[in-house]
C-alpha cells in the first residue's frame, strides 16, 4: 500500500498543526450548538411535564356545566396581625385632696353705737344770760357775731335751756375767739364747781376756734356759765352739745 498524504514513516496517520487547529475549533463550536439546543428544548413551553389528571398543557379540565376558572397560582403568604389589646384607660394621679377649708370663725356681735343728739346754740342768742356782755360782729364765726367782755368782773355768759334726755355725760364743744395768747376762763354746770379751762389764741380776733369737754348733765334742761372773775376770758361764738339720744 502506498503511503497516504500525513502518513509517517512507520505509516502511522499523522495531522498536521493546522488541521490539527481546525479540527478543535470545529468540535467546540459542535458542543456550543448542541448545548444551545438541550438549553432550548428544556425551556420550551411544550416541555413542561403535564400534572396528573390535567391536559397536555397543565391547565385543569373544564368539567361540564362549571365556569372556568383561572390558576390562581401560588397563594400569598398571610401575615398574621395581632388583634388590637383592649384599650387601657389611663388613671391621671390627682394627688392628695385639698384640706376642707376651715370653718368660719364665729365673729363677737358688734353692739352698735350709740346715737346721740346734737344741738348747738349761739352764743348771742336772746335766750341767753347775757348780763355784762356785748355782742360784737364776726365775719369768721357761725352767726357773724359773738359775745365779749367777759371776766374781769365784766359779764359772764350763760347758756340757757341745754337738754337731755337722761342724765350722764355729755361732749361740749366750745367755739371761742382769741386774738391774743392763751386766755382762761371757768364752766360751770347748773351752777356746780367751776372747771377751769385754757383756751390758745386762734391767730386773730375773726377767727374762730374750738375746745372740747366732757361734762355730766341732769336729764332735762341744764345751763353752761363761762366767766372768769379775775382775767380777761376769750369771746365765744357758740356752743355745741352731744348727749346720748335715749
Amino acid at each position: 500500500m502506498s503511503a497516504r498524504h500525513g502518513g509517517g514513516r512507520d505509516g502511522i496517520w499523522r495531522i498536521g498543526p493546522v488541521r490539527l487547529l481546525t479540527a478543535v475549533v470545529l468540535g467546540y463550536l459542535s458542543l456550543v450548538l448542541v448545548l444551545t439546543v438541550l438549553k432550548l428544548d428544556l425551556i420550551r413551553p411544550d416541555s413542561v411535564v403535564p400534572n396528573p389528571g390535567t391536559g397536555a398543557t397543565g391547565a385543569a379540565p373544564d368539567l361540564p356545566g362549571s365556569p372556568a376558572t383561572e390558576d390562581p397560582g401560588f397563594p400569598t403568604p398571610t401575615v398574621p396581625v395581632p388583634a388590637p389589646s383592649p384599650a387601657t384607660p389611663s388613671v391621671v394621679p390627682t394627688g392628695t385632696p385639698p384640706p376642707p377649708p376651715p370653718p368660719p370663725r364665729p365673729t363677737a356681735a358688734t353692739t352698735p353705737p350709740a346715737r346721740s343728739v346734737v344741738t348747738a346754740y349761739e352764743a348771742e342768742s336772746a335766750g341767753n344770760g347775757l348780763a355784762g356782755t356785748r355782742t360784737f360782729n364776726c365775719p369768721g364765726c357761725s352767726g357773724r357775731k359773738k359775745v365779749g367782755n367777759i371776766g374781769r368782773d365784766m359779764g359772764a355768759l350763760r347758756i340757757n335751756g341745754v337738754t337731755a334726755r337722761t342724765g350722764g355725760p355729755a361732749v361740749v364743744t366750745l367755739g371761742y375767739v382769741n386774738g391774743e395768747g392763751t386766755r382762761a376762763a371757768q364752766l360751770s354746770v347748773n351752777g356746780g364747781p367751776p372747771l377751769s379751762l385754757s383756751f390758745p389764741g386762734t391767730g386773730g380776733w375773726s377767727t374762730s376756734g374750738a375746745l372740747v369737754v366732757t361734762v355730766t348733765l341732769r336729764a332735762g334742761a341744764n345751763t353752761l356759765t363761762l366767766f372768769n372773775p379775775s382775767a380777761a376770758a376769750p369771746d365765744f361764738d357758740n356752743i355745741t352739745v352731744r348727749v346720748p339720744a335715749r
